[in-house]
């Protein structure tokens, strides 16, 4: 079954984004943040931070349908992600963290 996409336009290329995640993928990304979790006998003693940022890369890596840079289509990688600019890193895990919390 083809997913629902839309595209955001960024400096040098254009991005399909799914239009929602189901649900176990919804639950892949919250594994992956709820892996930080440093629990003992008292219940809750830390967090590793880095597990936020593997999450926001599985919830990338489920999201980015498509890119489209210099006539060209991209698979999507952390190498790719990393090199966008502040603004349209911020501005694509911005639209894709929208679907966390829509309800369809």
């Amino acid at each position: 079954m083809e997913r629902e996409t839309k595209t955001i336009k960024l400096a040098n290329c254009e991005v399909d984004i799914i239009k929602s995640l189901t649900w176990g993928e919804r639950e892949d990304v919250q594994d992956v943040m709820l892996s930080g979790a440093k629990v003992g006998g008292e219940g809750l003693s830390g967090y590793d931070p880095k597990a936020m940022r593997e999450a926001k890369y599985k919830l990338l890596e489920i999201a980015v349908h498509k890119i489209k840079e210099e006539g060209e289509e991209k698979e999507f990688s952390k190498e790719w992600m990393n090199n966008l600019s502040v603004e349209d890193g911020d501005k694509l895990y911005s639209e894709i963290e929208k679907l966390q919390h829509s309800k369809n």
